[in-house]
């Protein structure tokens, strides 16, 4: 992948690094929980799973989120 480009976390690759780029949402409930989980911009994410839920990592901490939420959160690969 090519390190410039910026994607949403529900397109990363599997078990790569990347860093949050920006977090695209309308919907304040939505942003408020994105906040809550800690998926800021230039915080490392990993993305571990697609099915039957999107699940990430931040640190240590691991979330589960809709595709719908994982496609508001965009992604730099590091």
């Amino acid at each position: 992948m090519d390190k410039k480009i910026i994607l949403p976390l529900s397109k990363l690759d599997l078990h790569k690094k990347a860093k949050v780029s920006h977090i695209k949402t309308e919907d304040k409930a939505m942003l408020q929980r994105i906040i809550a989980i800690g998926a800021l911009p230039n915080i490392e994410i990993t993305l571990i799973q697609r099915f039957p839920s999107f699940v990430f990592q931040i640190g240590k901490s691991q979330f589960a989120v809709d595709k719908e939420l994982a496609s508001c959160i965009y992604v730099k690969a590091v």
